[in-house]
């Protein structure tokens, strides 16, 4: 019996006319950026996963001078830096969510901007980024938002109410989505605090139900300035 083919994988692919450009589009854009990614790219890259990696390239060198820096030269041309940015374009080039693929860039460019982080911290958020949806995003982002002055009036309120009326999509889905983001260890949000009444003021500070690594996921995902 023939063995099932795996789940697609990025094969070594030859040089393609799309991949030739890309190439070349790294290489010229950002010369300290982009040798190290051009080695990466023009030996992953297929033809049917060339314009998702085509685009997440091009959003990364798009940031690239902003981020030029003597420990970013270094950092990109080290063994860490090509282990996680072939892994970033493997689960890019796998990733049909187009929402989902900006993320991964803004990942590359914080892993770029912060050269201390150690390898293990970077593979642990690299390897939640591909777990997560925009569902456990806009759950995130909701609980950290700063209380408006209106929120902080209020007499009385829930979180729940709170976070829907922050992210509106997540209705009918909150509870859901808080099972998934404790569970992957991003929140600590028990069923009936979220529905608890308390001051307005408590219903609205919320930012203390994302845990270390629920911010830290955060930090790595949020699109530069």
């Amino acid at each position: 019996m023939s063995k099932k083919p795996d789940s697609p994988q990025l094969a070594r692919a030859g040089q393609g006319e799309k991949l030739a450009e890309l190439v070349a589009i790294i290489s010229s854009a950002a010369p300290w950026l982009g040798g190290p990614i051009a080695e990466i790219v023009g030996g992953i890259a297929t033809d049917l996963k060339i314009k998702r990696v085509t685009q997440f390239v091009q959003s990364v060198i798009g940031y690239a001078d902003r981020l030029q820096s003597e420990a970013a030269e270094k950092f990109v041309k080290t063994e860490d830096f090509i282990d996680i940015f072939e892994k970033t374009a493997q689960a890019v080039a796998n990733e049909r969510d187009e929402a989902k693929r900006k993320l991964f860039s803004n990942y590359i460019l914080f892993n770029i901007s912060q050269p201390e982080i150690v390898y293990d911290q970077r593979l642990k958020i690299l390897r939640l980024l591909e777990q997560i949806d925009t569902g456990h995003i806009d759950l995130l982002s909701a609980l950290l938002q700063q209380p408006t002055e209106q929120e902080n009036r209020m007499s009385m309120g829930a979180p729940s109410t709170t976070i829907q009326r922050r992210a509106p999509q997540l209705r009918g889905d909150l509870s859901e989505v808080t099972h998934e983001t404790n569970t992957l260890g991003l929140t600590k949000l028990e069923p009936q605090y979220l529905n608890l009444n308390m001051t307005g003021s408590g219903a609205a500070n919320l930012a203390g139900s994302v845990t270390p690594t629920g911010n830290a996921l955060m930090a790595f995902i949020t699109a530069p300035k």
